[in-house]
């Protein structure tokens, strides 16, 4: 009887595995499929994180970007072959053409006019002018804005409270002191564009 049982229960013990591991595999199956959406997504996030990284290289080791700078104002920033700073609605203005260079960790860089040579600098009480050698006054901190415009600081000096002055053009194209500008108006807010490849190359 004993024997019996053994030979009885044998196919029903074997097929009972069978469903066990047809189940365990429609689990993991189910699981893999489940998780293909969130892989995707990962990878996705990963691609956009390399983009990001790519697109902001020049913050981390001295790349250089020649490109106009736009303002929230409706201005394109010049430097001329005087150091004067102001703005000029001329899209083809040669003395827009800058060159912007990063000089250290953290967003650090400098503005340099390609046809008069001249850094933008900011003094002690935030007035902005053109300087023919380079030194720490020329330093801009580079913030990046939710409306997709950047916003340059100094990175040497700030207001008395400690807030930040920033590079900016009024409504009318001059340059304004730094104690008057904020970050959040758009007289701070630029655009930097694109020079076809015939700007970048000045005489």
């Amino acid at each position: 009887m004993h024997i019996w049982r053994l030979k009885w229960n044998l196919p029903h013990l074997l097929f009972g595995l069978y469903l066990h591991i047809i189940i365990i595999v429609a689990s993991v199956s189910l699981a893999c499929s489940d998780k293909v959406p969130e892989q995707l997504a990962t990878v996705m996030n990963c691609s956009k994180h390399e983009r990001h990284t790519r697109n902001y290289d020049y913050m981390e080791g001295g790349d250089v970007r020649i490109r106009r700078l736009f303002s929230g104002t409706q201005w394109f920033l010049t430097i001329d072959d005087s150091g004067n700073i102001s703005g000029t609605q001329d899209p083809k203005n040669c003395y827009s053409i800058l060159e912007i260079r990063t000089v250290s960790e953290g967003g650090v860089l400098a503005i340099k006019g390609v046809k008069s040579q001249y850094y933008i600098s900011m003094n002690r009480t935030g007035m902005l002018r053109g300087k023919k050698e380079y030194s720490d006054s020329c330093n801009f901190k580079e913030v990046f804005l939710e409306n997709f415009y950047s916003a340059y600081s100094s990175a040497k000096w700030t207001k008395q409270n400690g807030t930040e002055m920033f590079i900016a053009l009024s409504r009318n194209g001059k340059p304004l002191r730094g104690r008057r500008t904020r970050k959040e108006h758009p007289s701070s807010h630029f655009l930097p564009r694109e020079c076809k490849e015939d700007d970048k190359h000045l005489d």
